[in-house]
């Protein structure tokens, strides 16, 4: 509130005019302080409400962001992870294909030991040939295996 004896000294000081206690000018300053009151409140409310709108709008946008950020997440785990299967399942197969490979080339060499007549030794350095072919196939495969589970 206005100290109205003041603004009357103020008045005289400085304009060397006195007012009186009832001084119309006075009750102009009375309507306008109450019209200012009035328009600092509506905009003190304006404001809160501004305010609890734009924490309500942030609120939601961190929302949306998460669940964006969880979606792109998902995706791309999906992807490599179907690369990587795809890469495996590749890989595999190749080491499958070189691991039948490498058995059919022991059974011929098995087949050719046995139907050229050697001895009992040569099949059976025959046979022992085919494992070191089948394990070093098996090795091939694994290492296939392995590099294409590290890259």
């Amino acid at each position: 509130m206005l100290d109205f004896d003041e603004i009357r000294k103020q008045v005289a000081i400085k304009h060397n005019v006195l007012l009186g206690k009832d001084d119309p000018i006075l009750v102009t300053v009375t309507v306008s302080e109450m019209v200012l009151e009035r328009y600092l409140d509506l905009v003190s409310e304006q404001y809160e409400d501004a305010t609890r709108a734009l924490a309500v709008s942030m609120e939601q946008q961190v929302e949306q962001s998460k669940g964006t950020a969880a979606k792109i997440i998902t995706d791309a785990s999906n992807y490599v992870s179907d690369q990587l299967r795809q890469a495996v399942t590749a890989a595999v197969n190749e080491a499958g294909i070189e691991l039948r490979r490498q058995i059919l080339n022991a059974q011929a060499v098995s087949r050719d030991a046995v139907a050229s007549g050697r001895d009992a030794q040569s099949a059976k350095n025959g046979a022992f040939l085919a494992a070191v072919v089948s394990s070093v196939a098996a090795l091939v495969a694994v290492t296939a295996l392995v590099i294409v589970l590290v890259k």
